[in-house]
C-alpha cells in the first residue's frame, strides 16, 4: 500500500495507506499537564511521510489539512518509509498530528501550516525527554521573554542593578506547579532568584514539587487558596504565571501587587465547559485597573522560529544540572487512551504523563 503524493519537484516520503486497519507500530503517548490546557510542544511543525507514532500526547495543537475534526495530539514519531534526503528509517521526530497510526507528509514542509520542515530528535535524547522538552520550551519562553513573564528587569540600567545585586527580589506564583510546564517553570524563576509560590491538587503533590524549585505550595484541595496566598505573600504577587485560570486565576488576582504581571497559558480548569459553552472566565477582571496590572497571553504556535534557541538553552541548564524533569509513565495500549485522560482530571499524576504502548499488535481505536 505505497504511493507517492508528493508533487511535482517536492521531497516525499511514502503513504501508508488504510493506516487505521494495521497493526499499530505505536509504542506510547503522553499527555502534559495536569490538564489538557496548560501548553503544549511545537504545534504545526510537521511529519514526515509514513512516519509511526510512537508517542503521542492530549493537546490543542491544530488539525491537519487531511484529517480536520480529528483529535489533534503532541507525538513523537518513527519514520517507516522515506524518499527525502533530510531523513532516512529510524529517524524520530516531534510534532502535533492528528490521532492515526500513520501519517502521509511531504518532507520538506510545504504541505505544513507553516511552511516548516519537522524537526527530528537528537539520537542521544529519549523519547520522554523529548516529551518533556517541549512543555520546558513554553516555561523557556514565557520566563525569559514574555513581558507579563519575565522578572529580569531590561536595558543597561537592569543590568547594572542585577549586577550590583540592587533588584529586590520578586515574588512569584504558578498554577499546575506538578504539571509538565509548572514543573519547569518553578525551576526557572528559582534560578532566576525569586521566591516561587506553585499552587497543586493534594499535600502530598505540594510538598513534592518543592523538589523543583518551590519555596511554598497550596494543595487547592486541602485549602483555602485565597486564604493561604495572604499567609504566604502578605506583600503580594509581582508575577502570576496561570496555567489553570477559572476560580485559581480570580483567588490569583485578588493578591497581585500594584503593576503586578499576569501571564495566561493555559486554562485546565474550563476543559469540561468547552463542550457545553459555559466557560467560568476571569471574574476579577475588575482588579487590573485598580492594580494597573499587565496581562497578557502565550501560545506556542506563534512563536516556532524561537523554539531551537530555547531548546539550546534548556539542554544546557540540563546538563549543568540546573533543571530537572519528571514525568508519569503508564504502560498499556492504545484502549487505555481515554483512561489516562482521565488521569489527568483525578490529579494523581505528577508532570507529564506519559503513555508507553507494551502491546505492538494492538490497533488504534477511535483514530
Amino acid at each position: 500500500g505505497l504511493r507517492e503524493e508528493a508533487g511535482p519537484g517536492a521531497e516525499g516520503l511514502g503513504d501508508l495507506r488504510d493506516a487505521r486497519s494495521r497493526p499499530s507500530n505505536c509504542q506510547g503517548w503522553d499527555v502534559h499537564g495536569e490538564g489538557l490546557g496548560g501548553g503544549g510542544g511545537p504545534a504545526h511543525a510537521g511529519l514526515p511521510r509514513a512516519a509511526r507514532q510512537q508517542h503521542w500526547g492530549g493537546g490543542t495543537g491544530p488539525p491537519q489539512d487531511d484529517h480536520r475534526g480529528d483529535c489533534a495530539v503532541e507525538l513523537v514519531a518513527e519514520v517507516v518509509e522515506s524518499k527525502c534526503k533530510g531523513y532516512k528509517v529510524g529517524d524520530r521526530v516531534v510534532c502535533f498530528a492528528p490521532l492515526v497510526q500513520y501519517q502521509v507528509f511531504r518532507g520538506d514542509g510545504k504541505d505544513r501550516p507553516d511552511g516548516r520542515a519537522p524537526p527530528k530528535v537528537f539520537a542521544s535524547v529519549s523519547t520522554e525527554d523529548q516529551l518533556n522538552l517541549s512543555t520546558g520550551i513554553t516555561a523557556y519562553m514565557v520566563t525569559n521573554q514574555h513581558p507579563c513573564g519575565m522578572v529580569d528587569e531590561l536595558g543597561c540600567w537592569g543590568f547594572v542593578k542585577q549586577l550590583l545585586g540592587l533588584t529586590p527580589r520578586k515574588t512569584v506564583l504558578v498554577t499546575s506547579a506538578a504539571g509538565g510546564i509548572g514543573i519547569v517553570a518553578g525551576q526557572l524563576y528559582k534560578n532566576k532568584g525569586c521566591r516561587v509560590i506553585g499552587v497543586t491538587s493534594t499535600r502530598a503533590k505540594a510538598d513534592r514539587v518543592k523538589e523543583f524549585g518551590y519555596d511554598e505550595a497550596i494543595a487547592y484541595k486541602e485549602e483555602d487558596m485565597g486564604t493561604r496566598l495572604g499567609e504566604l505573600a502578605p506583600e503580594g504577587i509581582d508575577v502570576f504565571f496561570d496555567n489553570v485560570g477559572a476560580e485559581q486565576l480570580d483567588a490569583g488576582s485578588k493578591h497581585m501587587k500594584v503593576g503586578g504581571k499576569i501571564v495566561q497559558v493555559g486554562c485546565a480548569a474550563e476543559i469540561d465547559n468547552y463542550a457545553t459553552g459555559k466557560i467560568s472566565g476571569w471574574k476579577e477582571y475588575h482588579r487590573m485597573a485598580a492594580k494597573e496590572l499587565q496581562v497578557g497571553g502565550f501560545f506556542l504556535a506563534n512563536h516556532l522560529h524561537r523554539i531551537p534557541m530555547a531548546v539550546i538553552s534548556l539542554i544546557i541548564m540540563n546538563k549543568r544540572g540546573k533543571l530537572k524533569s519528571v514525568n508519569t509513565v503508564v504502560k498499556g495500549s492504545w484502549a487505555d487512551f481515554t483512561k489516562c485522560v482521565d488521569r489527568l482530571h483525578s490529579g494523581d499524576t505528577f508532570g507529564r504523563l506519559v503513555l508507553v504502548f507494551d502491546d505492538q499488535g494492538s490497533t488504534a481505536i477511535g483514530a
